[in-house]
């Protein structure tokens, strides 16, 4: 594949022909009128009233095209479309389309035949839609056609940039063999290579033709570091650690382990740069010592950074985890058959399918989009005589509110392995970040993108006589399904939120209850001294928008009623670099594959089914030539289908998100458990019927001049309504060598 990569690139084409082919020789001779798109009459590209570019077999195969893509890519008018190799997690991994003058993907309308062809199971990042241009064998293409100008009034709305109708060799005779091997000059042993083959014959006299073809694409990864912008200057760094966003007020009795968690190294620096005082800096103390297992040693912060703002994180060199593209295999198979069963009438049909299958491989690292909140250890905010021997912190303890449960408040004796607890080496306070695992990169997960698209065409076409006229007819229906299922890791909402405080685990139960409604629980003396989630419960459990929350109410409540944290089957998850050096402070495997599970982030289905009628023929004579007619109806059923893993939907149903006066639970919202996202997948399954007439007319009012009026009217049913889209395009040839569009 010819995909301009960003490094230097060596490529070896084998093309193995000689010997092999045998085209029969009425192929090799240039058919001069041919009903060429944009318009349903006869004629050269080179007159058509509306421009047409051509690129033929021989032009395809002087371009050193492997596959569609490297013909599509080359055309000038091809602006904005988008080729992915699959170098990152978006819906078009491994897919390639065209959009003519950047009007969007939407707007330019991909024909096989002069069909309409199913669309990918994907959208772009701008929610465009397109046909997937790598589904299709260029082995078995013949020539590609580019309207570039409005289609609309011919083939509908969608053709508003223009068509690209791709030809295949259906009446191919022989045997043809194609290879091609490219790769990155710096990284030896990675390679796209291709291998295709098309054979054909023709039998009864010429009568029927049978056409088969096959491709085999594979790519190997390219690492980041073999790209040519890559240097000693290049930063690809990922999260290891990070101390969260830490509730270390001392005005809340925090008994805060700045000893191992301020950074006054960094703080001093930025103080130095202008940095506000105000901005403590804090690490990970385990960021210091670890060593992770390819040797290197974390880094705290970035080598681009704001002068007074660096920041604590500590992160890892992850550039032999990042890849420019990504493992992807891809079978093609087409084919087509025809028969004559007369002068007048003859049938055609064909046929494709290919499947696609990108591996993104990773460091094996991951973690949840928001964040969640960790309680802190028994004990760890200083109560005070003045507020009666309590804190304004104390309420963010863990288990604190166990009594409300009918038991006894736990203490630290009871956790031992509780992580954010000093003696630990945690910060010994109640604070809030994300969940991650595999953060000691020790790569091999892979992550499956699948994706696959069949298309079959049948029809009859010929002619008859009425009128005192023979005329030309075509009927035929197409019938496209595409699929994509994008399999990836992601964090359970529910399991990750309970593991945070040390209620993680297939086997663990809380003790405690889901309902409290600990931001409406007073404070000491009757609420005159405040309590911690009068100033961080609106945050911490706030909906961001529909479907996700900070913090689910009711996994709050059994974390600070519950007493059985860390105790029997009851886990603790650990966000710090405790958990590579302590045994006891240890994410068991069990632990994290109960909350970072594998699901089909889209499982997407798109169906397409065409019925096209059109009769055309001559009208009367003119001075410039024959006017001609055509006119014909449309009926298309699009049907589009998405299943939502069931972190999506049902999600989490009838969550807590509000409470009356007595603190009873009296409103509720579904909340997605999928820690990525709440709105990146729905369940529904729609079908839009269209119904379309045509007509076109050529009227050669003077010689040398083509004219073509076109009118298309659409109904697209429902809401939605109708449109009628009209063309006026004019060709004039003044001289042999110069044509004027008009």
């Amino acid at each position: 594949m010819r995909t301009k990569f960003p490094c230097s690139r060596r490529a070896i084409t084998v093309a193995i022909i000689a010997g092999m082919s045998f085209q029969a020789s009425a192929q090799d001779e240039p058919v001069e009128e041919i009903v060429v798109t944009g318009s349903y009459f006869r004629g050269s590209p080179l007159d058509a009233p509306s421009p047409v570019q051509v690129i033929d077999r021989s032009s395809i195969e002087a371009q050193g095209a492997a596959v569609i893509w490297d013909v599509i890519k080359n055309l000038e008018v091809n602006s904005g479309s988008i080729t992915n190799p699959g170098s990152d997690n978006g819906q078009v991994e491994g897919t390639a389309n065209v959009n003519l003058r950047n009007l969007g993907e939407n707007s330019t309308l991909t024909l096989i035949n002069g069909k309409r062809m199913v669309p990918a199971a994907a959208v772009t990042q701008s929610g465009g839609e397109f046909v997937d241009l790598n589904s299709i064998p260029l082995v078995m293409t013949d020539r590609v056609e580019v309207l570039t100008d409005g289609g609309s009034a011919l083939y509908g709305a969608d053709a508003v940039a223009g068509v690209v109708n791709i030809i295949m060799r259906t009446e191919f005779e022989g045997l043809e063999i194609y290879g091609d091997l490219q790769g990155v000059q710096a990284a030896d042993n990675a390679y796209d290579a291709t291998v295709s083959a098309i054979w054909g014959t023709s039998f009864n006299n010429g009568a029927t033709n049978l056409v088969l073809s096959a491709e085999r694409f594979e790519r190997d990864p390219v690492p980041v570091k073999d790209g040519n912008f890559f240097g000693p200057n290049s930063e690809f760094l990922g999260t290891v650690s990070t101390a969260g966003t830490l509730v270390n007020s001392p005005a809340f009795g925090a008994q805060f382990n700045a000893a191992q968690w301020l950074n006054n190294e960094v703080y001093a620096q930025n103080v130095a740069e202008g940095g506000q005082a105000s901005n403590y800096i804090y690490t990970d103390p385990g960021c210091y010592t670890t060593t992770l297992p390819d040797g290197s040693t974390p880094q705290i912060g970035r080598l681009r950074e704001e002068r007074g703002e660096k920041s604590g994180a500590c992160r890892a060199d992850t550039a032999d985890y990042t890849f420019i593209t990504n493992t992807t295999e891809r079978d093609s198979f087409a084919g087509s058959f025809s028969h004559a069963f007369n002068d007048t009438t003859e049938f055609y049909s064909f046929f494709s399918h290919s499947d696609s299958e990108t591996t993104r491989s990773d460091s094996g690292y991951n973690e949840a989009r928001g964040p969640t909140v960790f309680l802190a250890p028994p004990g760890a905010y200083a109560r005070s005589a003045a507020f009666g021997g309590n804190a304004i912190g104390q309420t963010g303890e863990i288990g604190f509110f166990a009594p409300e449960a009918g038991l006894t408040r736990p203490t630290l004796a009871d956790m031992p392995n509780m992580p954010l607890a000093t003696v630990n080496g945690g910060p010994n306070v109640m604070m809030y970040q994300g969940v991650r695992d595999g953060i000691d990169r020790m790569g091999a997960a892979n992550n499956i993108t699948k994706t696959s698209t069949v298309n079959v065409q049948a029809g009859i076409k010929g002619e008859f006589e009425a009128f005192d006229r023979v005329l030309d007819y075509d009927v035929s229906y197409s019938w496209g399904g595409s699929s994509l299922e994008q399999q990836y890791k992601t964090f359970n909402r529910d399991r990750s939120e309970l593991a945070a405080n040390g209620l993680g685990g297939p086997n663990c139960t809380p003790n405690g209850r889901s309902d409290f409604d600990f931001a409406g629980a007073p404070g000491p003396f009757g609420g005159a001294v405040p309590q911690i989630w009068d100033f961080y419960a609106p945050g911490l459990v706030q909906t961001f928008f529909p479907g996700f929350v900070f913090t689910t109410r009711e996994n709050l409540s059994y974390a600070l009623t519950s007493n059985n944290q860390g105790q029997g089957d009851c886990m603790f998850y650990n966000p710090y670099l405790s958990q590579l050096s302590d045994p006891n402070l240890a994410n068991s495997r069990e632990l994290m594959d109960w909350m970072n599970v594998t699901v089909d982030r889209v499982d997407k289905r798109n169906k397409l089914a065409v019925f096209d009628a059109r009769v055309s023929g001559d009208l009367i004579e003119m001075k410039g030539g024959m006017a001609q007619f055509a006119i014909g109806g449309q009926y298309r059923e699009r049907n589009t289908k998405e299943e939502a893993s069931e972190l999506h939907y049902p999600g989490l149903q009838n969550r807590i998100l509000g409470y009356d006066e007595n603190g009873t639970p009296n409103e509720f919202h579904r909340v997605s458990n999928n820690f990525e996202c709440a709105m990146c997948a729905f369940n529904y399954n729609d079908t839009r019927t269209t119904k379309a007439v045509f007509m076109e007319l050529s009227l050669p009012f003077i010689e040398n001049v083509e004219t073509q009026i076109a009118l298309r009217y659409e109904d697209y049913g429902g809401n939605i309504g109708s449109e009628v889209s009209p063309k006026i395009a004019m060709s004039w040839r003044p001289m042999d060598l110069s044509l004027i569009h008009i």
